[in-house]
C-alpha cells in the first residue's frame, strides 16, 4: 500500500504581501523537505491573510498568474508537493480556492470552496462545486476547505469518489474548536479516510484562530495535532488503515442496504 509522509503548516495569521507569503512558504517546505515530506498543506487564503476583503481581492490570482508560478517553482525546487489556499479570480468572480501541485509544480487540482459561512465571504466570494478526486503519489486525494468540512454531506461525496485522504485548508476560530476536536475525527471515521486539517496558529497576541491543525486516522484517532504558535507538524499516511478500517465497519457499503426517504416532518399544534 502506497506511504504519504504530510506536513501541515500551521502559518501566524498575517496579510502578507507576495513576497512575504513566497518567502514564509518557502522556509516551510524546506523544512518539509529536510523532514522527508512529500505534501504540505497551508491554511485557508495563506496567500492573502482571512478576514479582509480588500486585502483578498487585492491578492487575488488568476490561474498562471507569475505569483502561482512562481510558488510551482518552489514546489519543483523543494520536491515538495503543495495545497496553498489562495484568493482565486476567474472569469471576473472571485473564488476561496485551495490550488494543489504535485512535486514537479505541476498544478493537479484546483478547488473552490462550496459553503461561505459568514458576511465577509459571502460579500467577498461566489461559491464553488463538489469536490473531485486527484491521485498524489499513488493516494486517491480530494480538497475541501473549513466550513465544507462541517457538512457530512460533502465528506461523504469525497468518500464516494473513492478519497483516502482529505486534505482541508482552514481559517477555524477559536470558539469553533470543537470542529477540529470532534467534527474532523468523526468525518475521518464515518468516511473511513485520513483527514489533513491546517489551521492557523494562534498565540498570546492572536488569539482569534484555533491553532489545532491535525491529522486524524480512518479511525478517527488524531495522529498529530498542533498546540497552538506557528507550527510544522507530520503524519505518515498508510492507506492500508484505510482498508483495515473497512474490513471492520464499511458504512459506504452499507448505506446501500437502505431506502431512506425524506418524511413529512409532524407538526405539533
Amino acid at each position: 500500500m502506497p506511504l504519504l509522509n504530510l506536513a501541515l503548516f500551521q502559518a501566524r495569521p498575517a496579510f502578507r504581501s507576495a513576497n512575504e507569503a513566497l518567502s514564509d512558504l518557502d522556509l516551510a517546505m524546506a523544512r518539509a523537505a529536510a523532514a522527508g515530506a512529500n505534501l504540505l498543506v497551508t491554511p485557508e487564503l495563506y496567500y492573502s491573510g482571512y478576514g479582509r476583503a480588500d486585502t483578498v481581492r487585492a491578492a487575488a490570482q488568476v490561474q498562471g498568474s507569475p505569483s502561482l508560478r512562481a510558488v510551482a517553482g518552489l514546489a519543483a525546487r523543494h520536491g515538495v508537493g503543495l495545497v496553498l489556499g489562495y484568493p482565486e479570480i476567474s472569469g471576473g468572480l472571485l473564488y476561496n480556492s485551495a490550488a494543489v501541485f504535485d512535486s514537479d509544480g505541476r498544478l493537479i487540482c484546483n478547488y473552490r470552496k462550496v459553503a461561505l459561512p459568514n458576511d465577509f465571504e459571502r460579500d467577498c466570494f461566489n461559491p464553488g462545486t463538489e469536490p473531485e478526486v486527484f491521485e498524489f503519489e499513488g493516494i486517491r486525494c480530494s480538497v475541501l476547505i473549513c466550513y465544507d468540512i462541517e457538512f457530512p454531506e460533502l465528506a461523504r461525496r469525497s468518500a464516494q469518489l473513492g478519497t483516502e485522504l482529505l486534505l482541508v485548508p482552514t481559517a477555524l476560530r477559536a470558539k469553533w474548536r470543537f470542529v477540529s476536536d470532534a467534527i474532523v475525527p468523526s468525518r475521518a471515521y464515518e468516511n473511513a479516510m485520513f483527514i489533513g486539517y491546517c489551521d492557523f496558529a494562534t498565540d498570546e497576541t492572536n488569539s482569534q484562530f484555533s491553532g489545532t491543525s491535525s491529522v486524524c486516522a480512518p479511525d478517527g484517532q488524531h495522529l498529530c495535532r498542533a498546540a497552538g504558535p506557528e507550527d510544522l507538524i507530520f503524519a505518515t499516511i498508510d492507506t492500508a488503515a484505510v482498508q483495515s478500517r473497512k474490513s471492520d465497519f464499511d458504512f459506504l457499503q452499507d448505506l446501500k442496504r437502505f431506502d431512506i426517504k425524506a418524511k413529512p416532518i409532524a407538526r405539533i399544534a
